[in-house]
């Protein structure tokens, strides 16, 4: 396979999943504003766009555009942080990969970019609007696992799609630390355990949570089950776990000198996080942690990109 149109497929994977976070992040908050509850609106909206990483994109948007609410720039302006231009790449790639992938799924997704090009922002139209975009990416990702042929090209769709995944994941906790971390005597108490729960909302992870804690939501629960489980879906070493199992899939046919290299980036944070703890990571640093994770995730990318995307081909000898 052309390194080109395995890049397209691996960012295909990584915006989709970016759609579908975002998308679940910001039904949380609209829950978060409207709703009655200890925890305030607009410390939820900086939570959402800290977790995306574009608070500085946006400080520099309203230069701007002074009038620009959060809302706006996040959903449906034509920024490059906002749902909806992320939805326009996914397509403008699949567009480019439309050979590899089956009909069914681009179909899927351009249905979804035609359905981002318009919607309300009152409560109810955002409500559907989240609702329409986590169903149709789901729908994308179940029609990929059973319409697209089992190449290389699937593999690096799935790469994409877990690294994003994990990364967001990562981001997700470190916004509720930092941003929305509470006062030390709101520890325990009911805005803590609100907060975690939407914390718990955004990774989809409240039912699974429930379903193995008898217990009062706490933030060390939370943190293991998001960062250290190994059954759940969205987990930090679960994530990781996938990304390995993706890769080493899409580079059988690869030469080792330039597969080793991201290779063995995975198998150590892996190992890392297999051996890790939430309740010793939260008492050394959980941020750090967090922060390093992401860090280490950067490294998995750019090997990718430099030694097998990018990568030059070797002049044949003689």
């Amino acid at each position: 396979m052309l390194s080109r149109v395995a890049e397209n497929l691996y960012w295909l994977g990584r915006y989709l999943e970016r759609a579908d976070n975002m998308a679940r992040l910001a039904d949380v908050n609209v829950q978060a504003t409207t709703e009655s509850t200890p925890a305030g609106g607009g410390s939820a909206w900086e939570a959402v766009i800290a977790t995306l990483g574009a608070t500085e994109a946006y400080a520099g948007a309203l230069t701007e555009r002074p009038d620009l609410t959060l809302a706006d720039y996040l959903i449906y302006s034509s920024y490059p942080e906002s749902l909806r231009s992320t939805v326009a790449t996914a397509r403008s790639i699949a567009r480019e990969v439309r050979e590899h992938i089956s009909r069914e799924v681009f179909e899927e997704v351009n249905r979804l970019y035609l359905g981002t090009n318009r919607g309300g922002t009152d409560e109810r139209s955002l409500r559907m609007f989240y609702a329409t975009v986590k169903r149709a990416v789901a729908t994308i990702l179940g029609l990929f696992d059973n319409t697209v042929l089992l190449t290389e090209g699937r593999e690096w769709f799935h790469c994409g799609l877990f690294l994003e995944r994990a990364e967001m994941t990562s981001r997700i906790i470190d916004a509720k630390y930092f941003i929305l971390l509470p006062e030390p005597d709101d520890v325990g108490g009911p805005r803590d355990r609100y907060q975690w729960m939407a914390v718990l909302r955004s990774a989809s992870a409240l039912e699974a949570y429930r379903k193995q804690e008898h217990g009062p939501v706490t933030g060390p629960r939370v943190a293991d089950l998001l960062m250290f489980d190994q059954d759940f879906p969205r987990s930090m070493v679960y994530c990781v776990a996938q990304l390995r199992s993706h890769y080493e899939r899409a580079v059988v046919q690869i030469p080792m000198a330039r597969s080793v290299h991201a290779a063995r980036e995975v198998a150590i944070l892996e190992y890392d996080l297999r051996a890790a703890d939430a309740r010793n990571v939260i008492r050394s640093g959980l941020h750090e942690f967090v922060d390093d994770f992401q860090a280490r995730l950067g490294v998995i990318d750019e090997a990718l990109r430099e030694h097998l995307f990018r990568a030059v081909p070797e002049e044949p000898e003689g």
